[in-house]
């Protein structure tokens, strides 16, 4: 594998993710800033629902970029996804607040998330397929490199708000502070946009149009054909989605919001799931080269599980922090064989729009709005917080029943 390779396939995906986090990351000023004042509780509620919108455009983006990767190529959409994700984010830093336009505001925030939203349906995709599509050999190893980006995002975009936060005074963070992060994601795009356009389009790609399999339309091809496959990668992504964004949006937001997790202890928090996460990419993807991608994402999933109760109900700032960090192992032993698997079981001709509809349509569903369902069900009742993530990983757990062990697949 060309390191070129590897690192246009990363660094798009960090950006990305970098943004997605920052938000969360962020909630509590956004709240506070770019909505009506009201109650801590409506307005990070709130927060959380405009989080949760920009995964509506997400499977919108999959279905697109995945359409038009799976009939033109690879790196084309990738460079897309890319520019049309940065420039939204970043222009999320030069909202005026809400104290100066009113709803113009809120409206402004919807539609940048949105954008990012569709950007990023078609970003995880492609680049999982620079990984899977240029190899046959340790698949799970190699997508791990794209699949860490999460964990590296998470990083960064933890370490940013609590170098601001330790080192710049509450006023300012709440007048300016919150918004270097988003400024920096024009940066960061730049960067991407000079790595990726070096990248070549992927080996089997590059086979299917010499062997004439390229679909007139592969996205009506995908759900007439391989329905059941996108159903099953859908339960499964959006199983482990709401583990990552249980640990790393809610379980922060509620501790702070009760007052039990400060919030440089709360950045810490998820900059440590974050390296856990990074770390344990690897041992997953490692272990499913090995051992098979399903039985890895068993052991995720119940270690999702396992989490969930402790969380809500022991409090305790240290205690909490350890628990959160440990979302990260849970989510990245089972990230890079889901990333392995949902590839694998779609024919190329198909594979982008398969494993990116898959991928997005659990996430969106699913995963995202993990947060807001779980917040508000906490506000009807402190019991009912953790119930919508239990019931998703049990359902996850079932369907790992009903899908074929896909590590020895043939791809290039």
């Amino acid at each position: 594998m060309k390191s070129a390779t590897v690192f246009a396939s990363m660094i798009g995906t960090i950006i990305e993710w970098y943004d997605v986090f920052i938000f969360g990351t962020g909630a509590y000023y956004i709240s506070v800033e770019l909505f009506p004042p009201t109650n801590p509780t409506v307005a990070l509620l709130n927060t959380f629902l405009v989080f949760a919108l920009g995964f509506l455009t997400r499977p919108l983006g999959a279905i697109v970029f995945g359409h038009f990767g799976d009939k033109i190529g690879r790196k084309e959409m990738l460079i897309i996804t890319l520019t049309s994700s940065g420039i939204a984010s970043g222009l999320v830093g030069v909202l005026p607040t809400y104290a100066q336009v009113g709803l113009l505001t809120v409206f402004l925030l919807v539609i940048l998330r949105l954008i990012l939203g569709f950007g990023l349906g078609g970003e995880w995709g492609g680049a999982v397929l620079l990984m899977v599509e240029n190899t046959e050999n340790k698949r799970g190893f190699w997508v791990s490199f794209v699949q860490s980006t999460v964990g590296i995002a998470l990083i960064l975009g933890s370490l940013v708000f609590l170098i601001l936060s330790s080192f710049t005074s509450s006023s300012f963070m709440l007048s300016v502070g919150w918004r270097i992060p988003f400024l920096l994601s024009f940066i960061l795009t730049i960067i991407g946009l000079l790595i990726r356009l070096r990248v070549e389009e992927t080996k089997a790609f590059e086979k299917a149009k010499e062997e004439n399999k390229i679909l007139e339309t592969p996205s009506k091809e995908l759900f007439k054909r391989n329905w059941k496959e996108v159903l099953l990668g859908t339960l499964l992504a959006g199983s482990l989605g709401t583990i990552f964004y249980v640990g790393a949006i809610l379980v922060p937001a509620v501790m702070e919001s009760l007052k039990i997790l400060p919030l440089q202890l709360g950045f810490l928090a998820t900059l440590l799931m974050g390296l856990m996460d990074s770390i344990f990419v690897f041992v997953g993807g490692i272990l499913s080269d090995k051992l098979g991608r399903k039985i890895l994402l068993l052991i995720s999933n119940v270690l999702g599980l396992i989490l969930l109760y402790p969380s809500f109900y022991i409090p305790n700032d240290l205690v909490i922090v350890a628990l959160i960090a440990t979302y990260g192992i849970a989510h990245g032993l089972g990230y890079s064989p889901l990333a392995a698997l949902i590839s694998e079981i779609f024919p190329t001709n198909v594979r982008y729009s398969g494993s990116s509809s898959a991928y997005q349509f659990g996430n969106s569903f699913i995963g995202g709005p993990a947060s807001y369902v779980s917040d508000f069900l906490g506000s009807v009742s402190y019991a009912l917080y953790p119930i919508f993530a239990v019931i998703i990983i049990l359902i996850s757990i079932a369907s790992l029943y009903k899908i074929k062990e896909t590590k020895e697949v043939k791809i290039t």
